[in-house]
């Protein structure tokens, strides 16, 4: 099956379960949406590439567009950090409720990491220039970290970018810090490894 249906397919199984299925996790619903829109996005944006310079703006917006959303998909990594509802406490016996959203967050994140691979590697043949390509994946990574960083830590959403830019860039520019910085540069670290495992089976076929 090629690759883009079984991230479709994956998503619409998942987004199934987290609305008809789901009583702990009720945010999963949107957090499935919102990693999911920048894959199509990402697959959509050959189609923006300008041919003649009137095309641009629309390529350039469309592209920052893109871009903004991005770091919802890794942000599904963080997720995780939820299974703390659940005790998993083994002397008590097995219970397969924990178990089952165990399994469905997981699957959530694994979801999200094959949708980050697919976008790193649709980037990857974006033009015709290997260093642009690589730079572009480069900017992906590292505003994966700092959209992680704005949306566990600062607490603020994505629809900011819309009818609040400026709070999001006052907010960010105040609380800049070392640690901020290290935090972001160890999911680039992340994103760095998760891509060369990607490529390595790739190259092992």
């Amino acid at each position: 099956m090629n690759a883009r249906y079984i991230a479709r397919s994956a998503f619409l199984i998942l987004i199934i379960i987290s609305i008809f299925f789901n009583s702990y996790y009720k945010f999963m619903t949107l957090n499935l949406f919102l990693a999911y829109v920048p894959f199509e996005l990402c697959l959509l944006l050959h189609l923006f590439k300008p041919k003649f310079k009137f095309e641009w703006p629309l390529f350039i917006i469309f592209s920052l567009i893109f871009l903004f959303m991005v770091p919802n998909t890794l942000y599904m990594v963080t997720d995780l950090i939820h299974l703390n509802q659940f005790t998993f406490n083994f002397y008590r016996g097995l219970l397969l409720i924990e178990w089952a959203y165990f399994t469905f967050l997981v699957a959530a994140v694994l979801l999200a990491l094959y949708l980050l691979i697919l976008m790193f590697l649709e980037m990857e043949q974006f033009t015709h220039h290997i260093w642009l390509n690589r730079s572009i994946i480069g900017a992906m990574m590292f505003l994966n970290g700092l959209g992680i960083y704005i949306g566990r830590f600062l607490r603020l959403h994505s629809v900011y970018l819309i009818n609040e830019p400026l709070r999001i860039f006052h907010e960010v520019w105040s609380s800049l810090s070392l640690t901020a910085l290290c935090f972001v540069l160890l999911l680039v670290a992340l994103q760095i490894l998760l891509f060369s495992f990607a490529k390595g089976v790739r190259s092992a076929k």
